[in-house]
């Protein structure tokens, strides 16, 4: 493993993924995923019924001793501090489950997708169901709204989380998300891919669930996925369509490498787009991995370092010509 400073705080996590990390990250942010791992994660909410006021959110926060950060980019979110979960479901008792727990990296995924009402859009990977309804309140109600997974078990779940916050008009479906393509072949104006990932983002020292299966060969396992998903959620486009390709990790295998096989391939029939969503925590892309460069498209895509609340994430955005 190579030599640094700041992975002694985390030198707990497999030494494979320490060693890959300085390749990966620039050196300023090095010591920022650091103290992310080695801290508590970070509590952010988001309002989900818009007659609460948020000035009524954070006095209610604030008479148990917790204070909120707003943010300008999302305007129903918060941040709370300290991260105090044993009082969240107590608070959102007070307020009438009219709150929910959501990271703000999840939140910009939807905001990217450029969603208006009477948007059609497909959310290919949608347990637990946060990111469908918020799409579902950026609709206005107003457009189809596929809510997808794998598991009838999740997807009965996330039944009930609409119930819960009062979201309706999702249609929720269970699909092997590689066969939406043929499914739904260009049904849909937006669509988020979310897609099943190795998590190098959600690593804590605090929870060893969260890292003590990685390894390698998921990486590898998980990146052939990937690219069969992606390929299956742009057949999902209508011409001029825009889609999210979104993970919560930081291996290169899984991000780049997977937009490289895929546009590569279907060049004549998708672009990637640049990310205008200021959310904060922003990263280019990585110009090239294991010796081999990307295109100069590459640059479009995002990574998320996890400042101001943020928790790492990559996002890509992609229009069907």
């Amino acid at each position: 493993m190579k030599s640094s400073s700041w992975d002694s705080s985390i030198g707990d996590l497999p030494a494979a993924f320490l060693d890959r990390l300085p390749d990966i990250l620039q050196p300023e942010d090095l010591d920022i995923y650091a103290e992310h791992v080695a801290a508590e994660r970070p509590l952010t909410i988001r309002i989900t019924d818009a007659s609460l006021e948020l000035s009524e959110v954070e006095a209610t926060f604030a008479s148990r001793g917790m204070t909120c950060h707003r943010s300008d980019w999302m305007p129903e979110s918060l941040r709370i501090t300290p991260p105090d979960r044993s009082l969240l479901k107590e608070i959102d008792g007070v307020l009438g489950n009219r709150i929910f727990r959501q990271s703000l990296s999840s939140m910009a995924a939807v905001e990217s997708m450029g969603i208006h009402p009477g948007h059609d859009v497909l959310d290919c990977c949608a347990a637990p169901g946060g990111k469908s309804s918020l799409i579902r309140l950026r609709q206005g109600s107003d457009g189809i709204l596929v809510a997808n997974d794998l598991s009838r078990n999740r997807v009965s779940r996330m039944r009930r989380l609409f119930e819960l916050i009062n979201v309706t008009g999702v249609d929720t479906q269970v699909h092997d998300a590689k066969t939406l393509g043929s499914v739904f072949p260009t049904c849909f104006d937006r669509v988020l891919l979310d897609a099943p990932c190795s998590g190098e983002g959600r690593f804590n020292l605090n929870e060893p669930a969260t890292w003590t299966d990685w390894n390698p060969g998921k990486i590898r396992r998980l990146a052939k996925l990937q690219v069969s998903l992606l390929k299956s959620a742009i057949q999902t486009l209508r011409p001029g369509g825009r889609l999210i390709y979104a993970t919560c990790t930081l291996a290169p295998e899984e991000n780049e490498c997977v937009l490289q096989k895929v546009l590569t391939r279907h060049s004549s029939m998708v672009r990637i787009e640049s990310i205008s969503t200021p959310f904060e925590g922003r990263r280019q892309a990585l110009s090239g991995w294991n010796e081999v460069s990307f295109p100069d498209w590459m640059s479009n895509a995002v990574r998320i370092v996890p400042e101001n609340g943020m928790t790492p994430f990559f996002l890509a955005a992609i229009r069907r010509l």
